[in-house]
């Protein structure tokens, strides 16, 4: 055999040594990672939701009980120093000081109890002038959530505020801007969570079942009448 031929099968067996070695390394790994879910990734866990999607999992979203959250003076406190914080977001187009000027949106200081789109010298588009309310609470409440989903049509560039207590202390705040605010309803048991959903249960808990497993009369039903009595011979159908 001369020297050539001994160099090939010397390359050709050292390059078919490695391709086998290659191929069982890879046959060895799938057989290890088709057993062990660790390797491959970290399983999630994805939370049931229940039919009707999220909304129907956590319940319609309650308004603020205004007349219980500002009804203790340290917790409103809280609440306006909070929304102090919060209405810097604002505050490239709103002036918030008692007699300041207009900028892109209307000056803000007195806005509780203002009749919308009527301060004097701002350019307000028509969908605001045509809501025409006096804004309280809930109303200011609901536009800063959503400006233009609250007043189509509304000019307002802001896209909303979705967490609900940045919304609260924000109305605190902007209640504490107004020299005379709108009153404060009275306590709303309806508006608080735990009564809402403790009525919620009771609305939907079963009717009481007597040990006796007879269905509760209903009320105000009439009493069942008791059996025709039987006629007298006299008054046999005659033959």
């Amino acid at each position: 055999m001369s020297s050539n031929n001994l160099w090939f099968n010397m390359v050709a067996g050292a390059l078919l040594a490695t391709g086998l070695g290659i191929m069982g390394l890879r046959t060895l790994g799938d057989m290890v990672y088709a057993n062990d879910t660790a390797a491959v990734g970290f399983p999630v866990e994805v939370a049931e939701v229940p039919a009707g999607g999220a909304e129907a999992a956590a319940g319609p979203e309650l308004m603020p009980d205004w007349g219980t959250l500002l009804a203790d003076p340290a917790k409103t406190a809280e609440l306006v120093a909070e929304g102090d914080k919060l209405h810097k977001v604002c505050s490239s187009c709103h002036n918030v000081e008692p007699g300041s000027a207009n900028k892109t949106g209307p000056m803000l200081y007195g806005i509780m109890g203002r009749v919308a789109g009527t301060h004097a010298g701002f350019a307000y588009s028509d969908a605001m002038k045509a809501y025409g309310k006096a804004w309280d609470y809930d109303g200011l409440y609901n536009f800063l959530k959503a400006p233009k989903g609250y007043i189509k049509g509304t000019a307002m560039a802001y896209a909303g505020m979705g967490k609900s207590s940045d919304r609260v202390a924000l109305v605190a705040y902007l209640r504490s801007l107004s020299p005379s605010p709108a009153a404060l309803p009275a306590p709303d048991p309806t508006r608080d969570p735990a009564q809402a959903a403790a009525a919620a249960a009771a609305a939907a808990a079963p009717a009481a079942v007597p040990a006796d497993g007879a269905a509760p009369a209903a009320e105000g039903a009439a009493p069942a009448a008791a059996p025709e009595a039987a006629a007298p011979a006299s008054e046999a159908a005659p033959k």
